[in-house]
């Protein structure tokens, strides 16, 4: 019986069987302890403010080089993911950085690397 229902989730693409689903943006992103600089700086939780009626996430956080939403699907991730001007998707977290001024390029990509990194999701250049 338990077989054939882990056959039947890995079939219907159950988000809960892929290791990168429970990983929230507080841990991969700002309690994450790197070697290195900082490239999530002055982190604040807008989840209650950001994820809604317009963004369906389940936690968001901007922070001096992207604002990061995390949803509860990938594929809620990548369609949200290919809205925006600017951004790049790891699995369920997807990082917009359009309206970061000020912020140097190479640190968001740093940034971008750091999140892919921890979702050993590092397959070329770290910036869609």
């Amino acid at each position: 019986m338990c077989i054939g229902v882990g056959v039947l989730l890995a079939m219907s693409g159950c988000s809960i069987l892929i290791p990168q689903y429970g990983l929230t943006i507080r841990q991969a992103v700002v309690d994450a302890e790197y070697t290195g600089p900082d490239y999530a700086s002055n982190p604040v939780e807008i989840t209650e403010s950001a994820c809604g009626d317009e963004i369906d996430c389940v936690e968001a956080w901007s922070t001096d080089q992207a604002d990061y939403y995390r949803f509860a699907t990938r594929d809620k991730a990548t369609e949200f993911a290919e809205g925006l001007a600017d951004g790049a998707q790891s699995h369920f977290i997807v990082m917009d950085f359009a309206g970061k001024t000020g912020i140097d390029r190479v640190d968001q990509e740093a940034a971008s690397c750091q999140l892919r990194g921890v979702h050993f999701d590092h397959e070329g250049p770290c910036i869609d």
